[in-house]
């Protein structure tokens, strides 16, 4: 960006103000280069001369000459703290200057050597080199004032004095500006204004100081419409910019060219420092979100202060902020960190510091730190604001989410994040999984592949994701892909085998199958890797029925898993099964045991094998044992249709009164919406009433479970519970057993399968007579 800083009269501090505003910037992270474009009466390399080993002989002068060019003449400038600082001298200062400076002939330069096309050339080549070109431009109406103020810059930064000739002349050159930017044959944007008053002296006649601030705004107000929000709810937003940009006269600066910001902290209003810290804030944010500055000043500057140092590659502090005092709110902190994001709790004095922000548990009342927070997104669209719980009225434009650390990490974007998000998406993606999320995990996964120059990691979790969600194709692709990458014998290349071989194997090529885990079992080294490859021959010796080959793979697989605690018990679930399968109860429920008493497996199958254990100690007669186990299956499972099925398991294994009891007690506590659960507990019902000799009673429940199947639209379930029916009728009237009999033939002759076949036998067997 462009910016010049002209004065309609010498004397108002332009120069000074010029020096300190680029110092701020450049300390800020930003490369920024300074042109003395004041020829008649250079003086901007006297601030920057101590900070200077030696002066270029040649500057600007020899630069429109055509003699040298103006990446030769740079001076590199030494400011401390402020690394990217440079100067572009009016020309060799020597006594032939001011003849080779009033030599030039501007008219000529312009007619007969391009001087327009060439200013147009070293335009682009300053933007492409630097973040920020200030100009000084010299002072009144002059033949170079429209290069200064209209063919170069996109901000004109207008330096007054507060009096009434300042004023005129400082607003008939805007004027001017305006005019001569419409007439250039390049293709521009519409110039931009910041006016800037100095020398201003509020410490005495207070009143007179305020009457002339209103002047000021008023008589600015046209320049500032262009950039200024409106309806801010602030008649006197105008005013409050004045006043923010208003630079105060303190005799210590009007003696010698001297860098306030250099020496001097810029903390309080009653510094210069203050003043150049809110035009160069200004000029950072090229002059947007000007409302936050006269309302929240020192968030303003912080956040163009941490903009400049993020664009020159320091980055964000944070990535992400949790605000809130809340449990809930120090959960979600801890549960980020283990994830990996680097995230901080309750700091409002390091917003500025944080790409994203997450309230959790808002006031229903505005918020004074609520409202930083906001007005730092607001000066930077790419941060996003997530809201946890009630979505209250000032944070109407936030992102509402659950309370999950995983989803504030899906709700932000990779972009710009950092080479470590990747690693973050991976975690996330891995939460996901073991909640059995699939989709969400391989969508996080897709994402850390993209965020991540190496993404290794990342590939194989989105390659195995994508083999469990049988995209078999793009795993196999993704695979395919790391393979080609890596060392044959590496950890990383082992499960890329296995996972590969389980792809071939899914798709019934044992052959491909077999070639890969061969190439996991001949590389050594992972244990691991494996023991999950017995385990996948384990389930191909079962799809060809040798249980003995099976079972030997899966103790070879439990003897290569050993410390690994969550495959230990994976395997001895599967061992344990089928042993179960096998006959083999003792060893069975060894293994099962050891699977359950490690509390490492997912949900599903820790519920699966307590189920198997309490069949293990109902075949061995001891009835305690087996209700005990599936008690504990019951308290564990999630699924009210899994705890439907252990409920009449429970109940079957106690028969009688009590089993009644146990159904109809789960009956009265189940979610009268979960229709499903509903209907296999009543047809069980049923059947128990039937057992105990309480035809009545099954009637009842039967014709229950007949309604609750026919909203679920099963028939199967339709046809079971009309059996039940039928054979309850059967001891009560005929006529309608005979009617019920007639119905389930008729629903059964629209199923089809190992299913119809069966209830087709089970009708046949109870026909009424």
């Amino acid at each position: 960006m462009i910016v010049t800083f002209y004065s309609y009269k010498g004397g108002v501090g332009r120069s000074f103000c010029l020096a300190n505003v680029a110092v701020q910037l450049a300390r800020w992270g930003n490369r920024v280069l300074c042109v003395d474009f004041d020829l008649d009466a250079p003086g901007l390399h006297e601030y920057f001369k101590p900070y200077i080993s030696s002066l270029h002989d040649g500057g600007l002068v020899e630069v429109i000459t055509g003699d040298a060019d103006w990446t030769d003449v740079v001076e590199p400038v030494s400011v401390p703290d402020a690394d990217n600082l440079s100067l572009l001298t009016a020309g060799a200062m020597n006594s032939s200057y001011p003849d080779r400076a009033q030599a030039l002939s501007w008219p000529e330069l312009f007619a007969d050597h391009d001087l327009g096309w060439r200013f147009e050339k070293i335009r682009a080549e300053w933007e492409e080199e630097f973040d920020y070109v200030l100009i000084d431009s010299r002072t009144g109406i002059t033949d170079i004032g429209g290069i200064c103020t209209a063919q170069l810059p996109d901000i004109l930064v207008l330096c007054a004095a507060p009096n009434r000739q300042n004023l005129a002349g400082t607003l008939d050159v805007a004027r001017r500006a305006a005019e001569a930017r419409d007439r250039l044959p390049y293709d521009r944007a519409g110039l931009l204004y910041l006016p800037v008053v100095s020398r201003f002296d509020s410490k005495e006649e207070y009143e007179r100081a305020r009457a002339w601030r209103t002047t000021m705004a008023e008589q600015f107000a046209p320049l500032y419409a262009s950039w200024l929000p409106a309806d801010q709810g602030d008649d006197q937003a105008e005013l409050g910019l004045v006043e923010r940009t208003t630079v105060p006269y303190l005799p210590y600066w009007s003696f010698g060219e001297e860098i306030a910001v250099v020496d001097e902290r810029s903390g309080s209003p009653d510094t210069v420092s203050y003043y150049m810290d809110n035009i160069a804030a200004l000029l950072a944010h090229r002059l947007a979100d000007a409302d936050v500055l006269v309302s929240s000043r020192d968030t303003y500057v912080s956040a163009a202060r941490e903009r400049g140092q993020r664009e020159s590659g320091q980055g964000f502090r944070y990535d992400v902020l949790v605000h809130g005092t809340s449990e809930r709110a120090v959960e979600l902190h801890n549960d980020l960190v283990e994830l990996g994001v680097r995230a901080v709790r309750g700091r409002l004095a390091e917003v500025s510091m944080v790409w994203h922000f997450v309230i959790v548990d808002p006031p229903a009342r505005a918020s004074a730190g609520i409202q930083e927070i906001l007005d730092q997104v607001q000066l930077d669209p790419g941060r996003l604001v997530m809201v946890v719980g009630e979505v209250s009225k000032q944070l109407s434009s936030a992102h509402p989410i659950s309370g999950s650390a995983v989803d504030v990490v899906s709700a932000v974007p990779a972009e710009n994040m950092g080479q470590h998000w990747g690693d973050v998406l991976v975690s996330a993606a891995r939460v996901l999984q073991s909640q059995s999320d699939l989709v969400g995990a391989h969508a996080l996964a897709v994402r850390a592949v993209e965020a991540m120059q190496t993404p290794i990691r990342a590939s194989l979790l989105r390659g195995e994701l994508a083999k469990d969600l049988g995209l078999l194709r793009e795993a196999e692709t993704v695979l395919d892909r790391v393979l080609n990458t890596l060392p044959s014998d590496s950890v990383e290349a082992q499960r890329a085998h296995r996972l590969l071989g389980e792809i071939h194997r899914d798709r019934g090529d044992i052959g491909s199958a077999i070639d890969h885990f061969d190439a996991v079992l001949e590389a050594g080294g992972s244990d691991r890797e494996h023991a999950l490859v017995h385990r996948e021959l384990a389930r191909m010796e079962l799809r060809t029925g040798d249980t003995n080959l099976a079972l030997r793979h899966l103790e070879e697989a439990r003897m290569k898993a050993a410390g690994d605690l969550l495959l230990e018990a994976q395997l001895a679930f599967e061992l344990g099964t089928l042993l179960v399968d096998s006959g083999d109860f003792e060893a069975a429920g060894r293994q099962l045991v050891d699977a359950v008493e490690r509390n490492s497996l997912p949900v599903a199958d820790q519920v699966t094998a307590l189920r198997q254990l309490s069949y293990l100690e109902s075949v061995a007669g001891r009835r305690l044992g087996a209700t005990d186990y599936l008690r504990r299956a019951y308290d564990e499972a999630v699924q009210p249709e899994d705890k439907a099925d252990i409920v009449i398991e429970l109940a079957r294994l106690q028969g009688d009164l009590d089993g009644i009891q146990e159904v109809t007690t789960a009956l009265q506590a189940l979610d009268p919406d979960n229709l499903v659960a509903m209907a296999r507990l009543l047809e069980a019902l049923g059947n128990l009433h039937l057992d105990v000799g309480r035809p009545e009673q099954a009637r009842e429940a039967f014709s229950d479970a007949y309604d609750v199947f026919r909203r679920l639209d099963d028939r199967a379930g339709q046809v079971r519970a009309l059996i039940g029916l039928t054979m309850a009728l059967r001891f009560i009237e005929i006529t309608l057993a005979q009617r019920s009999w007639s119905e389930a033939w008729r629903l059964l002759t629209r199923l089809r399968g190992p299913e119809a076949d069966l209830l087709r036998r089970q009708l046949d067997a109870i026909e009424p007579k």
